[in-house]
């Protein structure tokens, strides 16, 4: 028992010490950055070589022990442009720039970083004064033009990227970025005389540029050498076609064997070597400036000479004319020059030679005729020789025009009455431009001029009957010569607009009997087919009957007519000119069928004459009373003779004489009242009744 309370015991003061280690080790490890804070010793502006110390103290809280630090010093706002970085459980670091130089010129801050949380500080701008005056030295103060000078320019104690500029005299020479601190050029110094050469340099900080002074200035003496190009025209710098000239290219002075001579005429080598030379029977195209060269150590001396070499005769003109041939016209090409050298030849002197796709053809002292054909069409060109001298003119295409053929006419879409449509005119041949023209009988024609294979001749027309789409013609002409060639009449369907339809019953007439056959025709007096034809009942706007047919009128057939097709109609019509007219209404009605009428005319007979059968009946019963006293009485009597061809037919047998006889029964009657009896019949009399008594009995 005591074992087991021990061992809670212990497992119960372990698990505490856990914890308050845990607990303890989370307060130490707690650090909050409020802030971050750079200081520059011991200014921001300093001379340059300086020392200088910037200091990044870290502002922090803690609970225990501090944690690593990562600090973090950049420059011009650039965190990739870091200058020092370091890791520390203080909470300041110190970045010293020992010997301060133009490039530490910049904004600086500082960062610093600790359990995820990061702060950086302000800016602060450090100016450094003074730049090194850069030191430049040669190999050589002593050279001939074209020698080679090294050149070394150096500010060996700046440091980052230094952009060196080398000078000759006022003339920069050459630029160079290093962060070495020093340049080197091999420089060929061609100039003959003194050469003051100096250099400097430039340092970026930030988005400025600073320079540093001019370094010192060598001089470098430059002795020209003991050569000299020279150059000669024989047999003179003036000369005529065909003369022959000699030009030679020499060098006086020190030969080296290095020396190259080059003779050229503008930017064409015509010899090089050492003697180099031309030579040729001149022509006037050869005039111009020759130039000898000698080359030697990067050295280049020149000397020129002109050379004028008048025209014997000028380059020959080659002219057609006139200016526009059409096929089977005739043509003339010529071939002249316009100037001589009249001291050395005449005009006659130059010969003539006119040539076609070079070939040459038959012409006569430079003058050609022919007419035009496709044959004839080609380059020409033509030439003019005196002894070896020959020139050719320009070469100068010829095409013979094509004469227009006759024009087809054409209906483009469809043609409706009143409506505007297009007509083409067009020919198969003929050169451009072409003039096309529609005329229309008398009226005044419209133009178009085609000037490209691609456009189109289309008018715009219209016309009010059939027969008017065969007045229109074209007309195309290419030149102002020939007469216009006409086309002939063009063909095209005309669309005629339907007229008003008429709308009428078959057989005729508004009233029709009930189960009869009725045909509804719809026609139209003007109208191309094919036409579409349309009925109507009432005010339904959904056709009963639609149909389309090649002729003007058609019909919706009713089979047997009932009484739900009695009421308005109307038809409409429609063909490709795309007006939509409507008939006048017409109003139809259905009277009941014969046998109807008959049925109903027999049973109101039937009723009638059962009406009349009952009245007589009831009319002779009222005409014969029998008169009884005490309450009974019979007395026999003959009815009255009734025409009885009121009430039956007069071809029936007469009926024969009977005796009726009524029997009254028993009724009080009037004491007022005596029947009395006048042969057949009983006549009623007024008595004095007694006032008293019972009646007395007839």
């Amino acid at each position: 028992m005591w074992t087991i309370r021990c061992s809670h015991l212990l497992l119960h003061l372990l698990l505490s010490f856990t914890c308050t280690r845990a607990e303890s080790d989370r307060l130490s490890s707690e650090v909050i950055l409020k802030g971050v804070t750079l200081n520059i010793k011991p200014a921001n502006t300093v001379e340059r070589g300086s020392e200088l110390t910037l200091t990044c103290v870290a502002n922090v809280i803690h609970s225990g022990s501090i944690s690593t630090f990562v600090f973090s010093f950049f420059k011009d706002f650039n965190q990739h442009n870091t200058v020092n970085i370091s890791e520390t459980t203080s909470d300041q670091v110190k970045y010293i720039i020992s010997d301060a130089r133009a490039s530490h010129t910049g904004t600086y801050q500082c960062d610093v970083r600790v359990n995820n949380q990061h702060k950086d500080s302000s800016t602060e701008k450090i100016t450094v004064k003074g730049m090194q005056t850069p030191r430049l030295r040669v190999d050589k103060f002593d050279v001939n033009e074209g020698d080679m000078v090294r050149i070394t320019c150096s500010a060996k104690e700046e440091s980052g990227l230094l952009h060196f500029i080398i000078k000759d005299d006022f003339k920069e020479i050459y630029q160079e970025e290093t962060t070495s601190g020093e340049v080197q050029k091999n420089h060929s110094l061609k100039s003959v005389g003194m050469a003051n050469i100096s250099c400097s340099y430039l340092i970026k900080v930030g988005s400025t540029t600073i320079s540093s002074n001019d370094s010192n200035v060598v001089s470098v003496v430059v002795k020209g050498l003991d050569i000299m190009p020279t150059i000669t025209v024989l047999p003179s710098t003036e000369v005529i076609e065909g003369d022959p000239v000699h030009i030679t290219c020499g060098v006086k002075g020190t030969s080296h064997k290095s020396t190259l001579l080059l003779l050229s005429k503008g930017s064409y080598i015509l010899q090089t070597g050492k003697t180099p030379e031309f030579t040729a029977a001149v022509l006037a195209n050869n005039s111009g400036t020759y130039e000898c060269s000698v080359l030697l150590n990067n050295i280049d001396k020149t000397v020129k000479a002109n050379l004028t070499v008048k025209e014997l005769f000028s380059t020959p003109v080659l002219t057609i004319t006139p200016t526009e041939v059409f096929e089977r016209q005739q043509f003339n090409v010529t071939c002249t020059s316009s100037e001589f050298a009249s001291e050395r030849i005449g005009r006659h002197d130059v010969k003539y030679s006119i040539y076609r796709n070079n070939q040459r053809l038959n012409s006569s002292d430079g003058a050609y005729r022919t007419t035009a054909h496709t044959k004839t069409n080609g380059n020409y060109t033509c030439t003019a020789q005196v002894n070896d001298t020959i020139k050719w003119s320009n070469s100068t295409f010829f095409k013979a025009k094509v004469l227009v053929s006759k024009p087809t006419i054409t209906v483009l879409g469809e043609v409706v009455l009143g409506r505007s449509f297009q007509i083409e005119c067009y020919s198969d041949t003929g050169s451009f431009p072409i003039t096309y023209s529609l005329k229309r009988n008398y009226t005044k024609p419209n133009y178009i001029v085609v000037s490209r294979a691609f456009q189109k001749a289309i008018f715009n027309a219209s016309i009010m009957s059939e027969k008017e789409i065969h007045e229109f013609r074209c007309e195309a002409q290419n030149n102002g010569i020939n007469p216009a060639l006409t086309s002939n009449a063009p063909h095209a369907t005309v669309t005629v607009p339907v007229g008003k339809p008429t709308l009428m019953t078959i057989p005729r007439g508004d009233a029709i009997t009930e189960n009869e056959y009725v045909e509804f025709l719809c026609f139209v007096t003007e109208g191309t087919p094919p036409i579409s034809f349309k009925w109507y009942q009432g005010e339904n706007r959904r056709p009963v009957h639609t149909i389309t047919v090649m002729k003007n009128h058609s019909t919706y057939n009713v089979p047997m007519v009932k009484s739900v097709h009695s009421g308005r109609y109307y038809c409409e019509a429609i063909n490709g000119a795309g007006i939509e007219k409507a008939s006048k209404d017409i109003t139809v009605t259905v009277r009941i069928a014969r046998w109807k009428q008959v049925l109903i005319s027999g049973v109101c007979l039937l009723c009638l004459t059962g009406l009349v059968i009952a009245f007589v009946i009831r009319y002779r019963a009222n005409r014969v009373k029998v008169a009884s006293s005490n309450g009974a009485g019979i007395w026999t009597v003959r009815p009255p003779v009734l025409d009885i061809s009121e009430v039956v037919d007069v071809d029936e047998p007469e009926e024969p004489n009977v005796e009726y006889t009524e029997v009254l029964h028993p009724q009080a009657t009037d004491p007022t009242r005596v029947p009395l009896r006048q042969g057949t019949d009983t006549v009623y009399s007024e008595v004095q009744r007694p006032t008293s008594g019972s009646s007395e009995e007839c």
